[in-house]
């Protein structure tokens, strides 16, 4: 997986708009996060639907008078387009955040999402499972072709329930999957 693949289109609202402000951009854009940005035009946080029902809904707070900076997540954790996915995942897992904002010189370029990564991720598996098919329709007949088999239905089952569970670990074993069978496809191509 590739961080080149991160969003560039972001939606961010300034820090003094409203909460209304931001819940009708949210709606309008089909977004459940927005980026905010501080006079000067840097991102200073993140507020998501989840802070508006935790912060603002469930506080009774007015959406009209209320700021996008009082009840936005920070400190705003950020990556860069140079680095590794697998750096951002982490991130992810160690700061429980599901939204990455990608900033280059200052300047917001991008953003990546949990949602975004788990595509990739499938993705990643669905390429994974075809070759290993291909490999199964070449191999003879036989013993060593059910045990693959079986063992593609296992890890197969092993994975979608770590995507599901999308705990920390899960995370982490997945990349290890993910890696173990590239390496297993590798060396019986060689």
């Amino acid at each position: 997986m590739n961080l080149e693949h991160y969003r560039r289109e972001v939606v961010t609202i300034p820090a003094e708009a409203s909460v209304r402000d931001a819940a009708d951009l949210m709606r309008d854009k089909a977004t459940g996060s927005l980026v905010v940005i501080a006079d000067g035009g840097r991102a200073v946080g993140i507020l998501t639907d989840r802070d508006l029902l935790e912060r603002v809904i469930a506080e009774g707070r007015d959406v009209g008078a209320t700021h996008v900076a009082d009840v936005m997540s920070k400190p705003l954790h950020t990556a860069s387009p140079s680095d590794k996915l697998e750096r951002i995942v982490g991130l992810m897992s160690a700061k429980g955040i599901r939204r990455v904002p990608i900033v280059q010189d200052g300047a917001l370029v991008g953003i990546v999402a949990l949602d975004d990564v788990l595509a990739e991720a499938a993705d990643e598996l669905h390429d994974l499972a075809q070759g290993r098919r291909s490999e199964l329709a070449s191999a003879e007949r036989g013993a060593r072709a059910r045990e693959l088999a079986r063992e593609i239905r296992e890890r197969a089952r092993d994975l979608g329930d770590q995507l599901e569970d999308l705990g920390a670990e899960a995370k982490r074993s997945l990349m290890r999957e993910i890696e173990g069978l590239r390496e297993r496809i590798r060396a019986r191509s060689a």
